[in-house]
């Protein structure tokens, strides 16, 4: 591949669509909530939430959606709902089937015990932004340890085995890889470099955002240490700080943001911007450039596209299309850095209207779907939302069309 050729700025959002040979699928609704329904295994955690002022679901916004298969616990679906203020009773949770007036109940993950210390106990999860599963039945808790803006405790990442739903790792990160109260991690992408099943699963890279401090951050298993990267692409731009979306303006100034990453390079972009980025894996992932210069070898750091407006999650599938949604217009994008052309996939604008969370999840029969959490945050930050209407959606699409089309 010529470097020359794969860090061409390409356009996005002006581009001319493909021609697909597949009829193209749409996206569909799984979960609506009007407001998030917080349920709870013993009357006990409920009243415990109660007597602590912990059970408001009006303050409850869902970030992030993540899918796992088992053969023994079927298929689950977990979301995050980040402790931006008071009031909420837990901070990862499972999508049950029952359903409640104002949408699908909610179950702590792994229960209750681990969410209500609200930022008192270090041991527990204090604020979860996103999570990650990996091919090794993992799931990887990037926790905050923020909560309405405070730092009550040390980030940390947490590995939970979904076979047995129990601990498997904690790695709480040192002092020079964030500044108490004013980094804030959010989004983690982990890379497997030996899975099943001939691997062990052991030679695992993180590679997180700080959104707030704009900065990469990488744990190395095998090392098990982790180091700081900053670079100018990973700050916002005052000119893309002011969105338009669904109608409503609304100001959100974050930087480093969306995360994707292949088996050569990771992409990137911060939330206020129209730009994405990539770096290559093998600079990211080098402890030793970095160790006594964060900011080393800046020019390893490319910009490779540009949008009509901005985005905020992105995922990436296994033939290397990775798809955002952008905010004006509403518009679900697959782009393949390899082209010099995006589709712009059909979609109903009122499913996608702010997507902060995306993940391409591979079903037991092999087939790719991409899932996504939408959740209006525009009327959330003016605070006009109306519970009366449906206000967050977990939504997906199947990606066969995409994935066996030809041009």
């Amino acid at each position: 591949m010529m470097w020359g050729g794969f860090f061409a700025v390409l356009l996005l959002a002006l581009m001319p669509h493909a021609i697909l040979s597949a009829e193209q699928l749409e996206v569909e609704a799984v979960y609506e909530w009007k407001q998030m329904v917080f349920g709870f295994a013993t009357e006990a955690d409920r009243q415990d939430a109660i007597d602590n002022g912990n059970l408001s679901p009006e303050n409850a916004t869902p970030i992030d959606v993540a899918v796992h298969q088992d053969c023994e616990k079927g298929s689950r679906v977990f979301t995050t709902i980040p402790r931006f203020t008071t009031g909420i009773p837990y901070t990862l949770a499972v999508v049950t089937e029952a359903n409640e007036a104002n949408g699908p109940v909610l179950q702590p993950y792994p229960d209750y015990s681990w969410h209500n210390s609200n930022g008192s106990d270090c041991d527990k999860i204090t604020s979860v932004f996103r999570v990650a599963i990996t091919e090794c039945n993992q799931l990887f808790v990037l926790d905050s340890g923020v909560i309405a803006q405070v730092q009550r405790c040390s980030p940390q990442l947490l590995v939970f085995d979904l076979n047995s739903d129990t601990l498997s790792y904690r790695y709480r990160f040192d002092p020079s890889t964030y500044t108490a109260a004013a980094s804030l991690f959010i989004t983690p992408t982990v890379s497997v470099n030996d899975p099943p099943p001939t691997g062990s699963c052991s030679k695992v890279q993180v590679y997180m955002t700080d959104v707030a401090l704009h900065g990469l951050v990488v744990y190395d298993s095998e090392l098990n240490t982790a180091w700081r990267i900053q670079n100018r692409f990973m700050y916002p731009n005052p000119e893309n700080g002011v969105h338009s979306l669904a109608g409503e303006l609304f100001t959100l100034m974050d930087g480093i943001f969306g995360l994707a990453s292949d088996d050569e390079q990771l992409y990137f972009h911060p939330l206020a911007s129209v730009h994405e980025y990539a770096v290559p894996l093998s600079v990211v992932s080098n402890r030793t450039i970095f160790e006594n210069n964060s900011g080393a070898m800046p020019l390893a750091f490319r910009q490779v596209a540009t949008r009509s407006s901005s985005c905020a999650a992105e995922a990436i599938d296994s033939q290397n299309n990775i798809y955002c949604v952008t905010f004006n217009p509403v518009m679900l994008t697959r782009w393949n850095p390899n082209k010099p052309y995006n589709v712009q996939m059909p979609a109903d604008p009122q499913l996608l209207e702010f997507v902060s969370g995306m993940k391409v999840y591979k079903t037991h029969t092999g087939n790719e779907e991409l899932w996504m959490m939408s959740n209006r945050y525009q009327k959330v930050a003016n605070g006009n939302l109306d519970f009366n209407e449906v206000n967050f959606r977990i939504v997906r699409r199947s990606l066969d069309d995409v994935q066996n089309a030809t041009n």
